[in-house]
């Protein structure tokens, strides 16, 4: 397995930094200040491991933040109109990305650094003496490890055609080659099955501590063998939603967390999250700032309206309609987004606001898809329904009457319910091939890229352009 060169130094200082500052503000572990990267590869213990495990997550939420704003852009959900970047709006508008920009690069150098980080910490964990870890601790971690790692490749596959399947940290190595989006597909579905597997063997409990995003939001997964395995199965199910592989879907779903015991927006919201923080030394979440960010004008003149004459509530919980107007680089709009600003789903607001990983109502309506295409037309109408009237407010809608009819209700629903979460917008209608409904929007000439481009220094040093699939 190997990492490209140009990650090497990254791998190294993000480890090194993981064990010196754990994973976030809320996970406590002591200062490992003096633990470098050696000591995980050639002397690992309970304490390296534990706290190096825990510190995936901190590496796995570095790009959600910007994850959610660029893809939000190219999928007409949010603009970026600041005054001393136009790079937001003549890339990312414009879809003419620039593989050595900052959005060129977007969601490729640190998934990769996680996957690296994953893969020295299974090494590790077959190394720590069997007095430190009992066979069930150490499947826990393994399944742990596995699952992050799938989530990870399963982000590389969303965002790109092509894309490193093989990863390690081996400094000598040549840069591994680039491979088609299925086959990196399914490396995270290889991953999230085998951490599956020993997630159902590793116990009751982790032996680290798990953020607040993953035990405060109504689900805590600090169980490794039925709530964090749940969690495994609902990313599984993404992937499969992704893929188009419906019965698989239905199975993934039915092992996740999946719930419409209740419509409340608790039940919706129960989930995981990426979390973050204002603390000193930690990571806030840059989507509160707000301004210069503005949300799409049509999520308001699209959203439906409930029998009071109000609009759908899912546009009235996540969009503010009293802000000023931004007009620049003739894009304008008077919405912000609020739902990180100032009423996230759990926990504070502002920088320290959560970003959702993964919730039950994405569940709800990816079973409304495999259910419809899998022959469960009631089905898949009842849950579509569910969603409509607990989480929009809205009427329920009439049996679709053909596929057409269904893809068109569902990707509505999706809008809302999972609007600027990350980029499903963006992946639903490159899916269901409607990107081209983006076209000549919201300026003459503008377009949606179908996926994000390979990165340059990943071009050249494989011989440069037209040297390697993607380049």
């Amino acid at each position: 397995m190997r990492i490209p060169r140009n990650r090497q130094r990254y791998v190294a200082s993000a480890l090194a930094l993981v064990l010196a500052t754990g994973a976030c503000s809320d996970i406590n572990v002591p200062d490992y200040n003096r633990a470098g990267f050696g000591d995980l590869q050639t002397s690992p213990n309970r304490t390296l491991v534990d706290a190096a495990a825990a510190g995936m997550l901190a590496s796995a939420r570095i790009d959600a933040a910007n994850r959610v704003r660029f893809t939000g852009i190219v999928g007409r959900e949010a603009y970026y109109l600041d005054p001393n970047e136009g790079r937001y709006v003549t890339e990312l508008v414009t879809g003419a990305i620039d593989p050595s920009s900052f959005a060129g690069n977007h969601n490729f150098l640190n998934p990769y650094g996680t996957i690296a980080q994953g893969n020295v910490l299974l090494t590790a964990i077959d190394k720590v003496a069997s007095t430190e870890y009992s066979d069930a601790q150490k499947e826990a971690l393994r399944g742990f490890v596995k699952t992050v790692m799938g989530s990870e490749y399963l982000v590389i596959a969303m965002m790109h055609q092509y894309a490193v399947v093989d990863v390690n940290a081996d400094p000598l190595a040549a840069p591994a080659p680039l491979k088609p989006q299925a086959e990196v597909y399914a490396k995270a579905r290889q991953l999230l099955d085998e951490g599956a597997a020993h997630l159902a063997n590793g116990g009751t409990e982790f032996t680290f501590k798990l953020p607040s995003g993953l035990t405060g939001s109504g689900l805590s997964l600090s169980s490794p063998s039925t709530t964090f395995r749940q969690f495994n199965r609902a990313l599984r199910s993404r992937l499969d939603i992704l893929t188009k592989d419906y019965t698989a879907a239905l199975t993934s779903l039915a092992a996740s967390f999946i719930s419409t015991s209740s419509g409340t927006r608790a039940e919706f919201n129960r989930g995981a999250y990426y979390t973050f923080s204002s603390a000193s030394g930690d990571r806030a979440n840059g989507l509160a700032t707000g301004t210069p960010e503005v949300a799409e004008p049509t999520l308001r003149t699209d959203a439906q309206l409930k029998a009071n004459g109000t609009r759908d509530e899912r546009f009235l919980l996540k969009v503010d309609t009293t802000g000023t107007t931004i007009n620049r680089y003739s894009i304008s709009s008077s919405l912000r987004f609020k739902h990180y600003r100032a009423a996230p789903f759990f926990g504070s607001s502002g920088a320290a606001s959560p970003i959702p990983w993964v919730r039950n109502e994405e569940l709800i309506l990816s079973r409304a898809e495999a259910r419809w295409f899998t022959g469960d037309k009631p089905g898949a109408l009842a849950d579509l329904n569910f969603v409509r009237t607990n989480s929009g407010g809205l009427a329920a809608i009439a049996m679709p009457a053909n596929d057409e009819a269904f893809i068109t209700a569902l990707l509505y629903e999706r809008r809302y319910s999972l609007m600027y979460e990350g980029g499903y917008r963006w992946l639903d209608l490159r899916r269901f091939g409607r990107l081209g409904t983006l076209t000549n929007y919201p300026r003459a000439g503008d377009k949606s890229i179908e996926f994000f481009p390979i990165p340059f220094v990943e071009c050249l040093s494989r011989g440069g352009a037209g040297s390697a699939p993607g380049c």
